[in-house]
C-alpha cells in the first residue's frame, strides 16, 4: 500500500523525467525555423555595442582615403617645386646675363634698376632663394662694378706704409695716404675691400699677423692679429674675410677666416698643397684659389669647409690672376698665357692669348669699370703697374706705372 501511494505521488515526476530522457526527433525542415526563432528571440542581446567586422572595414577605408589625399598633396607640392625651380633657374640665368651687361656698360642706370628688380624677385620667393648665391652676387657687384678704384700699399724709406689709390674713372693715381699703423704695411700685405668701402689689410714682410681696417682717408682700426703671414690672398664673403696661402713660418698650407661680426680669427681646413703668391675669387658661392707653386686651382667649399682640386693644369712658378666676369679668366704672370673657362664652369679652360705682365707681382688687385678689367700689381721690380684687360679683344695693355 505504501509503495502504491508513493507511485501515485511521484507519477507526474516520473512522467516528465521519462519524456526528457527520450531522444527527440526533429525534422530537418524545422532546424532552420528553430535557429531563426532563437535568433529573433535573442536579437537584442546579440547586437552588442557594434559588429566587430564593420569598424575594421570603415577604418581601412579611412586610411586609404587619407593616404590618397597625402599622395595627391605630395605630388602637387613636387609639381609646384619643379615649376618654381624651373622659374628660379630662368631668373638666375637672366640675373647672370644682366650682371654681364652691367659690367660691360656700368654707367647705364637702366641696367642697374633691372638688375635690382631681378634680384628682388629672387629674394621674395623663399622656396628657391639661396642666400649664399645672392650674397656672392652682391659681393660681386660691390667689389667689381660699383668700386672704381684700385688700391696698393707701398713703402717709403721711413718704413711707413703708403696707401696708393688709383682711380679707374679718371685713370689717374690719387694722392698717397700715410698710414701710421703699429707695424708697417708693405707690398706683401694682402688687401680686400669690404662692402662699406673700408680696406681689410693683413700681413707684411716681417711676418707679423697685423690686421687693420683702413678707410679712404687713411684712418685705421687695429683688429686682432692673425697667424704671421705674407704673400697670401684674402677675399670678402658674407661678413667674413677668407685668407689662403702665404708664408706662415715656412708653412704654406694654413687657411683662415676673420669673422667681422665677432672680430676674431678662425682656422680653416689645411690646403691640400702649400702655396704663396695666392689669388682668390668668389665663384658660385665658393672660393676659387690660385697659387704660384701649384699647377692646379683649388676650390674651397664654404658650406662643408673643405678643399677640392680642379684637375686642369696651368704653368707652375707663375703667379695666376683670377677674374670673374661671366666667364672665368686666368692670367699667368711672367710672360705666361691667358685662359678663359666655359660659362658657369671652373673645370674646362682654353688658352686665348699671351700675357704681357713680365714679372710675378707680390700682390694683385682687380676692379671692373668701362667694360675693362683693371689690374694693379706691386713687386720688387716696380711698386705699381696698372693694366687693363679688354674682354672683347682678349688683350692686356699697360696704362700707368710708377
Amino acid at each position: 500500500m505504501r509503495s502504491m501511494s508513493r507511485k501515485k505521488k511521484y507519477a507526474k515526476y516520473f512522467e516528465m523525467n521519462n519524456k526528457t530522457s527520450e531522444p527527440t526527433n526533429i525534422e530537418p525542415a524545422n532546424v532552420k525555423d528553430s535557429i531563426s526563432s532563437i535568433i529573433n528571440e535573442n536579437s537584442e542581446s546579440l547586437k552588442g555595442p557594434e559588429n566587430v567586422s564593420k569598424p575594421i572595414k570603415i577604418s581601412l577605408e579611412n586610411e586609404r582615403r587619407l593616404l590618397n589625399s597625402q599622395i595627391s598633396t605630395v605630388f602637387s607640392d613636387l609639381n609646384n617645386k619643379l615649376k618654381e625651380t624651373e622659374s628660379a633657374l630662368n631668373v638666375i640665368d637672366n640675373l647672370r646675363n644682366k650682371t654681364a651687361e652691367i659690367l660691360s656698360r656700368p654707367n647705364n642706370p637702366e641696367l642697374e634698376i633691372d638688375f635690382r628688380t631681378t634680384r628682388s624677385a629672387i629674394q621674395t620667393n623663399s622656396s628657391f632663394y639661396n642666400p649664399s648665391l645672392m650674397q656672392a652676387y652682391q659681393d660681386y657687384i660691390n667689389a667689381h662694378q660699383q668700386k672704381t678704384s684700385l688700391y696698393n700699399v707701398a713703402k717709403d724709406w721711413n718704413r711707413k706704409g703708403n696707401l696708393i689709390i688709383y682711380s679707374t674713372e679718371t685713370e689717374t693715381q690719387e694722392e698717397a695716404k700715410i698710414l701710421q699703423t703699429p707695424e708697417p704695411l708693405d707690398a706683401t700685405t694682402c688687401i680686400t675691400q669690404l662692402p662699406n668701402g673700408k680696406l681689410f689689410c693683413y700681413g707684411n714682410l716681417k711676418h707679423y699677423g697685423i690686421t687693420v681696417l683702413i678707410d679712404v682717408n687713411g684712418e685705421f682700426e687695429v683688429l686682432p692679429s692673425g697667424t704671421p703671414c705674407t704673400f697670401s690672398s684674402c677675399i670678402y664673403f658674407n661678413n667674413s674675410v677668407y685668407c689662403f696661402g702665404g708664408y706662415y713660418y715656412n708653412h704654406l698650407t694654413l687657411s683662415s677666416r676673420f669673422d667681422l661680426n665677432w672680430n676674431r680669427w678662425i682656422q680653416l681646413a689645411l690646403m691640400p698643397k702649400g702655396d704663396y703668391y695666392c689669388n682668390s675669387i668668389i665663384f658660385n658661392g665658393n672660393i676659387l684659389v690660385s697659387g704660384f707653386l701649384n699647377t692646379n686651382l683649388l676650390l674651397y667649399s664654404i658650406d662643408i669647409e673643405s678643399f677640392s682640386t680642379i684637375p686642369y693644369e696651368f704653368e707652375t712658378y707663375k703667379r695666376k690672376i683670377l677674374i670673374n666676369a661671366e666667364r672665368l679668366y686666368l692670367i699667368e704672370c711672367n710672360m705666361g698665357s691667358i685662359y678663359e673657362s666655359e660659362i658657369g664652369s671652373c673645370l674646362n679652360w682654353r688658352r686665348i692669348g699671351n700675357s704681357i705682365i713680365d714679372h710675378d707681382p707680390h700682390q694683385v688687385y682687380c676692379s671692373y669699370n668701362k667694360g675693362f678689367i683693371w689690374i694693379s700689381t706691386t713687386s720688387e721690380k716696380s711698386w705699381g703697374i696698372y693694366y687693363y684687360f679688354n674682354l672683347d679683344q682678349k688683350q692686356i695693355t699697360i696704362v700707368f706705372s710708377w
